[in-house]
């Protein structure tokens, strides 16, 4: 059946507007279009209206007949100037304002879509179906730049000028599809509501590229036989054809109250004694109904449950998708509806299951790019997952709908009137590379899902993101074997990190997020020679790699707090001023990190550090200890080289600083040896601190050799003084002065 008309017949809130253009009109225009639109006839109802509207070109009730023709016609471009003149009356339905939001979205013209939105909230603001809708809106931009890898492709070998859908696979190659073509040598009946004949079941081959060709009629002694029968499936043993088809019975069709046609479903067995299909068409299902549409089933691969469309009375929306589970009888259980995470407030229809329990389905009611959108779920422990839409390029501004994917959920079909088709509904096959990547968002401390976070993922087609469903779910199109980051972020929580190695193996990606402020540092600052609490010192926390800092400043206690995110690193530094430009002290740094801390969710868990700042004065030589050469040597050895990092580390905690580093020998040896070996030594250690990062030109060496004895240790001249080893080695030391601040 044509998607069009599909929308409009499960749309009870149709027949209401049908009821306000009864009566109260003398244009003959507009009394022959109301008698066309009660018999959804929406072309010739709008041919009347447009000439009633030159007769009474400022009437808004013409206006409203041709803008809700036009939508139930599902020509949103044509409806939007007639429900753009309407939203600018003075009086107007306050509903117009959604149907032209709805038109606006379908240009996707998403701004002023809002707006409109907005406006029709101003009216009735508990309306929460349009809530969600502005509340959701800006994802559609997300949607649209999808990372998904598809290869898609117009089925023109099948694709008709009129409607082509609802495909189902037979065997290994063959399809069955439905179609209101105009058949040859059959019947040839018409739908008064789209003036095209009704929708037939047909077959078509598959070729070894994935192709359709040959399509032919089905025989009318199984199916195909008075009025519409369309989306036909099966049960994997190929005993029972279901398919929907017009609630009638031989050639008298069954009206329900508000004078329309409704849709059942129907089955066919297999007789194999005789090897062919029994021709006389059964209700498959109990809870079939003259009053209300049961339509386009899907059997899950052993046939135990029957997935279907339906507007019987007690959903969630317009139309929505039940199942029902088969009886030890054989017989069909009572409908049972999927619940909100699939049921919206608008139309819910086209179900699918695929082999691996992936329900997909067709949505006007969840955010979604416009029209109808492809979307999928799956059934965790009894509860179906919020509808996550399959985004651009499956989805587009037009209808798409009708998807089936093979076992190798790879490849399979859709159906979409998107423009550049052959014309109405059309085929389209697609090819997905690569694989879905499921992931959830869940609180670390208590387990339960998070919703509404921003996930995002590397990937080499950019950086895509999406937003987690109520339950915590999310998914993207991924390659195997590759690696991805993933990052997902939400105001309240610290920023989540994961990394994977993607492999066809790989199950739902779990991300443990935590709430901020559970963790706190405490710093203090002592006086590192007096081992006194500093006040007013500057203390700046940075969060690693690229954050902004963050300024405290010490109490008369030397102490000051920062809160800390989890999983984090940070860099914290200290400064105090003396207000003495010869006397200062020396920036310190240090780092902390919060990787594997997570407290208690119901109390803080607090880090301690404690940071020393020394004062030094420029001219005053500060000793670097336990600076050893080897005997007759300067080279620098790992354990001065660890001394000397001490160094490196304060001149790259105060950047402005210049020194003289100098070092002295005791006094054995001959003077002049000794003065050459200091000079050699001290210009090693300035070697060494370059080689550590720091500019040469921050940086004088300076060898003393024996000339700058400590103590009253002399090895030569007239007054030789016998020292001990531990004498001799105060004098053999490395130290460096403060040349600029």
């Amino acid at each position: 059946m044509n998607i069009k008309r599909i929308v409009a017949l499960l749309c009870l809130q149709m027949m209401l507007s049908i009821a306000a253009f009864a009566g109260g009109s003398s244009n003959a225009n507009v009394e022959d279009g109301n008698k066309f639109y009660k018999e959804f006839d929406f072309k010739r109802a709008v041919a009347c209206y447009l000439k009633a509207l030159k007769q009474e070109p400022q009437s808004t009730l013409i206006l409203q007949h041709i803008a809700d023709s036009y939508r139930l016609m599902n020509d949103w471009n044509s409806a939007k100037p007639y429900y753009a003149q309407l939203v600018s009356h003075n009086k107007i339905k306050p509903q117009n304002y959604v149907y032209y939001a709805e038109a606006l979205r379908e240009a996707k013209d998403y701004q002023n879509a809002k707006i409109y939105y907005e406006k029709y909230l101003e009216v009735f603001p508990e309306d929460s179906s349009v809530k969600e809708q502005i509340s959701l809106i800006d994802k559609t931009r997300d949607l649209l730049n999808s990372d998904a890898v598809y290869e898609i492709t117009n089925m023109k070998e099948i694709n008709t000028p009129y409607s082509e859908s609802g495909v189902t696979f037979y065997g290994l190659n063959d399809i069955y599809f439905c179609s209101n073509r105009k058949p040859e040598n059959h019947v040839k009946r018409t739908d008064s509501w789209t003036d095209n004949p009704f929708m037939k079941i047909y077959t078509a081959q598959v070729d070894s590229l994935g192709n359709l060709k040959s399509a032919s009629l089905l025989p009318s002694d199984v199916v195909n036989k008075t009025y519409h029968e369309s989306y036909p499936c099966y049960n994997e043993k190929f005993d029972e054809l279901y398919f929907d088809g017009s609630n009638y019975n031989g050639n008298r069709p069954f009206f329900s109250v508000d004078k329309t046609v409704k849709l059942k479903i129907y089955k066919v067995e297999f007789l194999p004694d005789v090897e062919k299909w029994d021709g006389e068409l059964k209700e498959a299902v109990p809870f079939n109904s003259r009053e209300y549409s049961v339509c386009q089933p899907s059997l899950t691969k052993r046939g135990d449950t029957l997935f279907f469309t339906s507007d019987m009375p007690g959903g969630y929306g317009r139309a929505d998708v039940y199942l029902s589970v088969r009886q030890p009888d054989g017989s069909w259980g009572p409908p049972v509806n999927l619940g909100p995470g699939i049921n919206s407030s608008g139309d819910d229809m086209f179900p699918f299951i695929a082999n691996d329990g992936t329900l997909y389905f067709a949505s006007n009611g969840h955010v979604g790019i416009g029209g109808l959108d492809i979307f999928s779920s799956k059934c965790v422990n009894g509860v179906w997952s919020q509808a996550k839409n399959l985004g651009a390029p499956i989805n587009t501004n037009s209808d798409d709908f009708g998807y089936v994917i093979r076992k190798d959920n790879k490849t399979g079909y859709f159906c979409s009137n998107r423009p550049g088709g052959a014309g109405d509904d059309d085929i389209y096959s697609f090819s997905r590379s690569g694989k879905i990547l499921n992931g959830i968002t869940y609180n670390g401390y208590t387990g339960a899902p998070i919703g509404d976070v921003t996930v995002q993922m590397n990937t080499n087609l950019g950086l895509p993101k999406t937003i987690t469903s109520a339950d915590g779910s999310f998914s993207f199109s991924a390659i195997a074997n590759t690696d991805y980051n993933i990052t997902a972020t939400k105001p309240g929580f610290n920023d989540a990190q994961k990394s994977i190695h993607l492999t066809d193996s790989t199950g739902v990606v779990r991300i443990p997020m935590y709430p901020e402020g559970n963790i706190k540092l405490d710093v203090i600052v002592l006086d590192k020679k007096s081992r006194k609490p500093l006040d007013s010192v500057e203390v700046k926390l940075m969060k690693l790699p690229d954050g902004s800092p963050i300024l405290a400043y010490t109490n008369d206690k030397g102490n000051c707090t920062f809160p800390l995110d989890t999983n984090a690193q940070y860099r914290i530094e200290a400064y105090k001023e003396t207000g003495d430009t010869a006397e200062k002290y020396l920036r310190v740094s240090d780092g902390v990190s919060t990787k594997g801390i997570y407290p208690p969710a119901v109390k803080e868990e607090t880090l301690e550090l404690d940071m020393q700042l020394e004062k030094v004065k420029k001219e005053v030589p500060i000793k670097i200890d336990n600076i050893y050469y080897d005997l007759d040597k300067y080279d620098i050895r790992p354990d001065a080289a660890i001394e000397l990092n001490k160094l490196v580390k304060i001149l790259a905690d105060n950047p402005t600083m210049e020194i003289e580093l100098s070092s002295h020998t005791d006094c054995r040896g001959t003077a002049d040896y000794n003065l050459v070996l200091s000079k050699l030594r001290a210009q090693s250690a300035v070697d060494y601190i370059r080689s550590q990062g720091i500019d040469r030109a921050r940086m004088t060496a300076a060898g003393y050799g024996e000339t700058m004895l400590v103590n009253n240790c002399k090895c030569e001249g007239d007054f030789i003084v016998p020292c001990t080893e531990e004498k001799h080695q105060e004098n053999r030391r490395t130290e460096f002065k403060i040349k600029k601040f």
